[in-house]
């Protein structure tokens, strides 16, 4: 068999984390056992569970950043891309399963050859069906790589943005070569999985309050790809629909009407 070296450029992996204590540990480990060359920074964005304590006992193999107090995930990948020395960044969602280094050959190469300046992960437990592909989802998925020169003058914009950095991002490089690919093997875990029911409901509505925010202050978007977004938030809100709405009321109210238009 003939083994092909690759030289790659450096490479860092950010994990944005807000009460993962039941997955990160196997996330971590699975980027720390992949053999893929990077360096990873993990930051906990003011968690209140046992978040904190799990990435202490990784000690020297992971940077971790702490906020004092949540921030939201833009904020949390601003403060990991300001602590990146890679020239590539991969952002990772902390709660998957089966990550491993094909994975993360498969979202840089593309920007090492050239062939992308921003390449968007898709995961799927086994045979890929193409139906993932025509679905909006994967603008939303937090599997992806920039080139750090790209992000960088975007940073201050972030900050704000909560779950609507993907959105922000898709309209920020849709005009640049951008690639999605599969990813088999690679299961994101959704809310449900990772937390408890109540907090689950807020989580979603939070997700699809801040996706909403970051939707309707994009002026450029054309009528197929804000119609697409609008599915995407539906999506979104469909699955809680089927969860408690009492304590949600407050997520639901200030787009209702746009999303049942």
């Amino acid at each position: 068999m003939t083994k092909i070296e690759l030289e790659l450029p450096p490479v860092s992996v950010i994990i944005p984390a807000y009460n993962e204590q039941k997955w990160i540990k196997n996330t971590i480990e699975s980027v720390l056992k992949s053999g893929f060359p990077c360096k990873l920074i993990v930051v906990d964005d003011g968690s209140t569970d046992k978040t904190p304590e799990i990435l202490k006992t990784f000690g020297s193999q992971i940077k971790v950043i702490s906020h004092s107090k949540n921030k939201g995930k833009g904020a949390a990948i601003t403060s990991g891309i300001k602590a990146s020395d890679g020239e590539i960044i991969v952002f990772l969602d902390a709660h998957l399963l089966g990550l491993n280094k094909a994975h993360f050959l498969s979202l840089v190469l593309p920007l090492v050859y050239n062939q992308a300046k921003v390449a968007i992960g898709v995961g799927f437990p086994k045979k890929i069906p193409l139906a993932g592909f025509q679905s909006p989802m994967w603008i939303l998925s937090g599997q992806r790589a920039y080139f750090k020169k790209d992000l960088l003058p975007l940073l201050k914009k972030f900050e704000t943005l909560g779950y609507g950095v993907e959105v922000f991002l898709y309209n920020q490089f849709k005009s640049s070569k951008m690639v999605v690919v599969p990813l088999p093997g690679l299961i994101h875990l959704i809310k449900k999985d990772t937390s408890s029911p109540a907090a689950a409901t807020l989580g979603y509505l939070k997700e699809a309050k801040e996706i909403f925010s970051v939707l309707t202050k994009i002026e450029n978007l054309t009528p197929k790809e804000f119609k697409q977004l609008k599915r995407t938030i539906v999506s979104l809100w469909q699955e809680y629909l089927n969860q408690s709405r009492k304590k949600a009321k407050k997520y639901l109210e200030p787009f209702k009407k746009f999303l049942l238009e």
